[in-house]
């Protein structure tokens, strides 16, 4: 929790800095929906946060969220005046909307395992059948993601679903944000994968553990920036190679871009999807920062996803379209969901068992050395990069 000062002084600390403002901040507008009356408060390096609110309690009640090691600073309900004070004030870096994120994904029909497949070929997948459970995969006995903990910053988890038994008890809860309980309330996102990393079908056999860092079907900024926070902490409390798998998305966020680098300073590699709106990456949060692993999706036919960003800033692509995942409130039920959420996971996987056969990696080195293979898929944009993300057991 913040550390309050006993001492009151209403606006000193801020008037005292406003005394001859220069300009009043640009306040950073999100493209999308916001929270009304609710924005992100970037302060500048050195400024104690603590004090700030402390000696401003008309900005301190209005705190929904300030507890933060990743950013300095907060977000808070102001009325217009108050954001104004702060627009105007020498402490403050930046001011930006708080936004609503959303899961980069798309309900469709039932069950398709054929992107772990895809992962472990050096070749298309043969047929086109994207509900058959006949496909083959390649296990290894050396890449087996131990000593790795994968956080899902996302929906949650369903640990009661049927596909995650192979987890033999190393998936688990870790933070919860925005007041929910710890299970998956949109049926995908993370779910998948626990499905895709349960099965070890190519990817962790069974080694990695997974940790989730929960937010809704849609969550705000500052709920993302909590959940960073959280995996930030836990990271380095374990000591153990982490990776962030985050399949959320939505417009321009400096804050949100700048935790996410706050991941990366930390040693952890961040994988983010591009986003769905069949647009250059380079205008999403936090796809758009180059310290991160933007993934785009494919098809069966190793074809760009109609509805995938894409763009230099997509550093890898990978299966997410009509992939399987469990769902929320069901042992057994699946459903087949497509979007750059879905291939967010099969990247994570790869990371994992990368980061468990080299030790800890600097991220910038994850991204660079990532096992994969280039110039195999089709009808990519101009300016892409065609990498396509492959286990080391692909033949």
């Amino acid at each position: 929790m913040l550390a309050f000062l006993s001492t009151t002084v209403i606006f000193a600390l801020l008037s005292a800095a406003n005394a001859a403002p220069s300009k009043l901040i640009r306040v950073e507008r999100y493209d999308g929906n916001i929270v009304a009356d609710s924005y992100i408060v970037r302060l500048k390096d050195g400024v104690n946060k603590s004090q700030v609110l402390q000696q401003n309690p008309a900005f301190r009640f209005g705190v929904t969220h300030g507890d933060w090691s990743v950013i300095n600073g907060f977000a808070a309900q102001l009325s217009k005046d108050q954001l104004d004070t702060l627009r105007g004030s020498d402490l403050v870096e930046s001011i930006s909307e708080n936004g609503v994120f959303t899961i980069q994904a798309t309900l469709t029909q039932t069950t398709a395992p054929w992107g772990i497949s895809r992962l472990s070929s050096t070749a298309p997948v043969t047929g086109t059948n994207v509900t058959s459970l006949n496909y083959t995969y390649l296990y290894s006995d050396t890449y087996q993601g131990e000593g790795v903990d994968i956080y899902i910053v996302d929906t949650g988890i369903n640990l009661n679903h049927a596909s995650t038994v192979d987890f033999e008890g190393r998936a688990t809860f870790g933070w919860t944000g925005n007041g929910l309980n710890q299970t998956d309330d949109h049926g995908m996102g993370p779910t998948w994968l626990a499905l895709q990393l349960a099965r070890a079908m190519v990817l962790l056999r069974r080694q990695a553990s997974s940790r989730s860092s929960s937010l809704i079907s849609s969550g705000t900024l500052a709920d993302i920036v909590d959940g960073f926070d959280y995996v930030v902490t836990a990271a380095q409390a374990s000591g153990r190679p982490s990776v962030a798998s985050c399949s959320f998305g939505g417009g321009v966020s400096t804050p949100l871009d700048d935790a996410a680098l706050s991941l990366v300073k930390a040693g952890i590699t961040v994988v983010v999807a591009a986003g769905n709106s069949n647009r250059d990456s380079a205008s999403f949060s936090p796809a758009r920062i180059p310290e991160v692993i933007g993934v785009g999706a494919i098809d069966i036919t190793d074809t760009k996803a109609d509805f995938s960003n894409f763009g230099p800033l997509v550093d890898i692509w990978a299966p997410g379209v009509d992939i399987t995942s469990a769902f929320a409130g069901n042992t057994t039920v699946s459903h087949v969901y497509s979007g750059t959420s879905q291939a967010t996971p099969h990247v994570s996987g790869l990371v994992a068992l990368y980061l468990s056969e080299h030790g800890a990696t600097a991220p910038a080195e994850v991204v660079k050395n990532l096992w994969s293979v280039r110039g195999k898929l089709i009808h990519l944009p101009s300016g892409s990069i065609n990498r396509f993300a492959q286990a080391p057991t692909a033949v």
